[in-house]
């Protein structure tokens, strides 16, 4: 009996199953409390720089920066995970990243893209998207992905805002990756991007996506854990708000908490 519980809480302790977290940034140092920057980080988090002037992520234009979440989630083949954030976009230029890496220590932008190595993910500008796998805007991993308009463009660039739309020149939108863990090394990737209410960050409607594609990464499909990452370069997104990203399900406390029970009931009957 006593071995079934020390089991039961070995198990619990190193369950990683994922859950999705909400981060709105009202809470100072939320920022510091879930992700690391790279080597020479740029962000910071102030209580006016997101949507509707309520809190969120900063940094000046011409950022290159990478924001990687410091605990990571146990993929399951079959599951599929989403991320997004929501990107104030002040210039017509630059990139903002999302996607997923096995590395959760100091990262930096692998090229001109916003990708990162090790990492999955999508670039974003205003054209569409960019695929990013182990790679930067140099190598021949990036891949032009077919953007699809859904609905009005607000900036006629194909349904990324961009300047000009807005009373201020800017304009919030957010931008989503929809990950599917197929197994044997395989992910298929889902880019998405919508419309969101510019005081509230409530989402209106989609405005673009680009078709599933499956692409093949051994670092992340032999990793025990991934981490989401977010990333910016180039004069296009100033701020971010209202991030949705996997993380450890809460549930593992739990079993623990059962296993520890467990080891209290054996000793009183014993007693």
């Amino acid at each position: 009996m006593r071995a079934f519980f020390a089991i039961l809480c070995f198990v619990a302790v190193s369950t990683h199953a994922a859950t999705t977290a909400f981060l709105d940034f009202q809470q100072a140092g939320q920022f510091s409390s879930y992700f690391r920057g790279d080597s020479s980080p740029v962000w910071s988090q102030s209580s006016s720089a997101g949507v509707g002037g309520t809190g969120g992520v900063q940094w000046g234009l011409g950022g290159s920066d990478v924001w990687v979440a410091r605990v990571g989630f146990q993929p399951t083949v079959g599951s599929t995970y989403t991320l997004s954030v929501q990107y104030l976009c002040q210039i017509n230029a630059g990139y903002g990243g999302i996607g997923l890496t096995s590395q959760n220590s100091t990262l930096n932008l692998a090229g001109s893209t916003a990708g990162v190595n090790p990492g999955l993910g999508i670039s974003y500008h205003g054209a569409g998207f960019i695929s990013n796998n182990n790679s930067g805007s140099t190598t021949s991993g990036d891949t032009n992905w077919t953007l699809t308009p859904h609905g009005a463009s607000k900036s006629g660039n194909q349904g990324i805002p961009s300047p000009g739309f807005g009373s201020s020149g800017n304009y919030w939108s957010q931008l989503s990756l929809i990950v599917k863990y197929l197994g044997s090394n395989q992910f298929d990737l889902t880019p998405e991007v919508y419309d969101v209410n510019q005081t509230t960050g409530a989402v209106v409607s989609l405005m673009a996506y680009g078709a599933t594609k499956t692409y093949t990464n051994s670092d992340l499909g032999g990793a025990s854990a991934l981490y989401p990452y977010f990333s910016t370069n180039g004069n296009r997104f100033v701020a971010a708000d209202n991030i949705t990203m996997p993380v450890p399900e809460p549930s593992a406390l739990s079993l623990l908490a059962v296993g520890l029970g467990g080891l209290a009931l054996v000793r009183r009957r014993r007693s």
